[in-house]
């Protein structure tokens, strides 16, 4: 080592110090720039995430038929569902048939026809009101014209004897004599009681009960009378 002696010191080359502050600048320019370029996509990072964003999908049905629209593309895809009817199980009402019937025929009442006139040899007007009776009343037998002992209307024709019980006996009695002018009666006798239409007379005992008709009515017609009655 040599003592006294001093070194001079180094010097860097002219070129070095223009290049270290270009490179400085151009440093400094490339993080400007790429500060600037990251805040700028920072900013543009919402829209474009709202870009990428799928629309709301819309479902349109019609009747049966169902639509879907996908927007995040441009294609578009449509499904179409067949919907199965249901059969109801509830019965068909069927409305009854009104059918249109004549309605039946009236019955036809014959026409009473006029009585017979004859009976047991009376009169023609005592036989037909005797056969009217004998549709009203069950009688077992009838006397007409016939020969008696004392006074009587047989032997001329103009009276009947109706054979009959108690009760029928009270109830055509009673008959004849509701009706006395119409069938031409001149009186009624029955259970030796006579009615000439003034209301009911006992009578003297003829001693036996035919005799004192207990066992049938008696009526007497007047001669010539004009009846109309029907059987």
């Amino acid at each position: 080592m040599m003592t006294g002696r001093h070194r001079a010191p180094r010097r860097s080359p002219s070129w070095l110090r223009p290049t270290a502050l270009g490179i400085v600048a151009a440093g400094t320019l490339a993080l400007t720039v790429y500060a600037t370029g990251g805040l700028l996509r920072n900013n543009d990072a919402t829209p474009a995430a709202l870009a990428m964003t799928p629309p709301p999908v819309t479902t349109t049905v019609e009747t049966s038929t169902s639509t879907v629209s996908a927007t995040p593309t441009t294609r578009s895809t449509t499904t179409t569902t067949t919907s199965e009817s249901v059969e109801s199980t509830e019965p068909e009402t069927t409305e009854p048939t009104t059918t249109t019937e004549e309605p039946p025929p009236e019955p036809v009442t014959p026409e009473p026809e006029p009585c017979s006139t004859d009976l047991q040899g009376t009169e023609p007007h005592v036989a037909q009101v005797g056969h009217h009776i004998l549709t009203q009343f069950a009688v077992d037998s009838v006397g007409g014209r016939a020969s008696r002992a004392n006074a009587s209307d047989h032997p001329l024709g103009l009276a009947l004897d109706f054979m009959v019980g108690p009760e029928v006996g009270d109830a055509l009695a009673d008959y004849v004599l509701d009706n006395q002018a119409a069938f031409g009666v001149t009186y009624v006798i029955w259970q030796q009681r006579i009615n000439s239409g003034a209301g009911w007379s006992l009578m003297e005992d003829r001693g036996s009960p035919t005799a004192n008709h207990m066992d049938h009515v008696h009526v007497s017609f007047a001669a010539g009378a004009a009846v109309s009655v029907t059987c």
